[in-house]
C-alpha cells in the first residue's frame, strides 16, 4: 500500500532516534566512554534534523504540487517522482478532486456564456457599474440607444447629457426617472430604471432603460395591426356576400356576352334578382352601420365638465338597472366610505362607460347561481379610483390583450365598441382604465380619475 512506505519510513526512523539516543544514555555515566558518548549524541541530533528535513520535503514537494493544480489546465495531474512512490492513493484522491474542480470551472463558464448571452440579447440597454463609476458590464443595446461604441466609466455619460452620470451613481434603489437625451441630433425620452446588489463586500448598480418614445411608437404599431385586422375582417365579411350576388345577379341578366331583354328574363329568375338586391342592401345597410359605429370611436365629442356628487351619481346608474337586478337576483352594492365625494366629469359620457361595464358584468352571469357584482370608490389626494367587481365567468388569457381593440367582441349580438369607446372616453378624462380577470372566478374591472 502507498501509505504504509511512508509510514515505514517514519517509524525506521523514530526507532534509530530512540536507539541513539538510548546508547547515548548508556555511555554518558562512563568517564572512558565519553568520546563514544558524544557520538551517539551527535548522531542522534543529526537523526533527528534529518526526520524533520524529510518531513520538510514530503510539506514542500505537496505544496508545490498543490501550487501546480490550482494553476494548471490540464486534466491530468503529475504527482512529484518521491510522491508518486509514496502516495499512490493520494494521487487517486486528488485526481477525483481535479475532476470536480473541472466539472465546476465548465459550469461555471458555461453560466457565463448563458448570462452573457441573455444580457446581449434583451431589448433594453443595461449598464452596471462599481463604486468608483468603473463599468463592469455594457450590452449592445445601450450602446445602441446612446450612440456609443464603447463606455468605461459611468462620469463618461455627461458627455451624452450633462448631469446623467449624477443621476445614476446618487439614485436610489427601486427608483425610475425619465430623462430626455439629444443624441446625434435626434431628442429620445429614456426611462431610466436603478437597482443595487452586493457581492463580496462591494456594490454594483444596475441601470435598466429604454427609449420610452420607441415603445409608445411600436405599441401603437401593434395597436394599428390589430385594428385593422378586426377591419378587414368585418370588411370582407361584408363584401364578400356582395360581390357573390352581384356576380350572380349579372349572370341571371345576360345571355353569352348580351343583356336579356324583358321578355326572356323568366318570373323565376326575377325573384332571385330581387332577393339578390334586398340582400345586398341590408348588407350595405349593415356595413354603413359598422362604419358609423366606428366614428362613434374616433369622434367623442368634447367634454362637458361639471362637479357632481359621485355617489348619488352611481345610485342613479344603478337605479336604470332595478328591474333586471330585481328579475335576475342579482346582489348589487356600491360601496364608499366617503358619501360626499365630488368629481370634475362630463356626467352622460362617464354613465356610458358605467353603464356598460354592469352590462358586461350582467352578461357574465349567464352560468351563475349567484350573481354578485359591486362597485367600490376609494380617493386619495391626486385621484378617485372606481373599482366594479363581479364573480361571473371572467375573460380568458387568450382575449385579455384585444378586449379594448374596437370591433373586438365574443357576443354574438355585440357590436365591439363599448369596451373601446370607454377607453377613449376615460382617456379624454385624462384618466384610465384597467382590468384584472381570472376564468371561473370574475373581473375587476378600475376606473381611474383624476381630481
Amino acid at each position: 500500500m502507498g501509505f504504509n512506505k511512508y509510514s515505514l519510513q517514519i517509524i525506521i526512523r523514530v526507532v534509530l532516534i530512540f536507539m541513539t539516543l538510548f546508547f547515548a544514555v548508556y555511555f554518558i555515566p562512563r568517564p572512558n566512554r565519553v568520546v563514544t558518548a558524544i557520538f551517539f549524541v551527535l548522531l542522534s541530533i543529526s537523526q533527528v534534523l534529518l526526520l524533520i528535513r524529510y518531513f520538510y520535503s514530503i510539506n514542500r514537494d505537496l505544496a508545490r504540487f498543490l501550487i501546480e493544480l490550482k494553476e494548471q489546465d490540464s486534466s491530468e495531474i503529475y504527482f512529484p517522482e518521491n510522491l508518486e512512490k509514496d502516495f499512490k492513493n493520494l494521487k487517486y484522491s486528488f485526481q477525483q478532486i481535479l475532476d470536480e474542480i473541472k466539472k465546476s470551472r465548465i459550469e461555471k463558464v458555461s453560466q457565463k456564456h448563458y448570462v452573457d448571452y441573455i444580457i446581449e440579447n434583451i431589448n433594453e440597454g443595461l449598464i452596471s457599474f462599481d463604486e468608483d463609476g468603473k463599468i463592469q458590464i455594457i450590452n449592445s443595446a445601450a450602446k445602441k440607444l446612446l450612440g456609443i461604441p464603447f463606455l468605461n466609466s459611468v462620469w463618461d455619460l455627461n458627455n451624452i447629457q450633462e448631469g446623467l452620470a449624477k443621476k445614476l451613481v446618487l439614485g436610489k434603489p427601486g427608483n425610475q426617472d425619465l430623462i430626455r437625451t439629444k443624441i446625434e441630433g435626434k431628442i429620445n425620452d429614456f426611462l431610466f430604471r436603478i437597482a443595487e446588489v452586493k457581492i463580496e463586500d462591494k456594490i454594483y448598480k444596475v441601470v435598466t432603460f429604454q427609449d420610452l418614445k420607441l415603445e409608445l411608437e411600436q405599441n401603437e404599431i401593434n395597436s394599428w395591426r390589430k385594428l385593422m385586422r378586426v377591419l378587414t375582417h368585418e370588411m370582407m365579411n361584408s363584401l364578400t356576400p356582395i360581390t357573390t350576388l352581384s356576380v350572380a345577379s349579372r349572370r341571371i341578366l345576360k345571355n353569352n356576352d348580351r343583356l336579356k331583354t324583358i321578355r326572356e328574363i323568366e318570373q323565376d329568375d326575377l325573384k332571385d334578382i330581387y332577393k339578390n338586391n334586398e340582400t345586398i342592401e341590408n348588407r350595405s345597410k349593415g356595413l354603413l352601420d359598422f362604419i358609423n359605429q366606428y366614428r362613434q370611436i374616433t369622434k367623442v365629442p368634447d367634454l362637458k365638465r361639471q362637479n357632481v356628487k359621485f355617489i348619488p351619481f352611481l345610485e342613479g346608474v344603478k337605479h336604470l338597472f332595478s328591474e333586471e337586478i330585481e328579475s335576475k337576483n342579482i346582489n348589487f352594492k356600491i360601496q364608499s366610505a366617503d358619501q360626499d365625494i365630488e368629481v370634475f366629469i362630463d356626467k352622460k359620457l362617464l354613465e356610458q362607460v358605467i353603464i356598460n361595464l354592469i352590462k358586461n358584468s350582467f352578461e357574465a352571469f349567464e352560468k351563475r347561481d349567484k350573481k354578485e357584482l359591486s362597485v367600490s370608490v376609494v380617493q386619495d389626494k391626486e385621484s378617485i379610483l372606481v373599482k366594479l367587481k363581479d364573480n361571473g365567468e371572467g375573460i380568458s388569457p387568450e382575449i385579455k390583450d384585444d378586449i379594448f381593440i374596437p370591433f373586438f367582441t365574443t357576443k354574438k349580438q355585440g357590436s365591439g365598441i363599448g369596451l373601446s369607446l370607454s377607453k377613449e372616453i376615460m382617456h379624454k378624462h385624462n384618466g384610465e382604465i384597467y382590468f384584472e380577470s381570472q376564468p371561473e372566478e370574475g373581473s375587476t374591472f378600475y376606473l381611474r380619475l383624476k381630481k
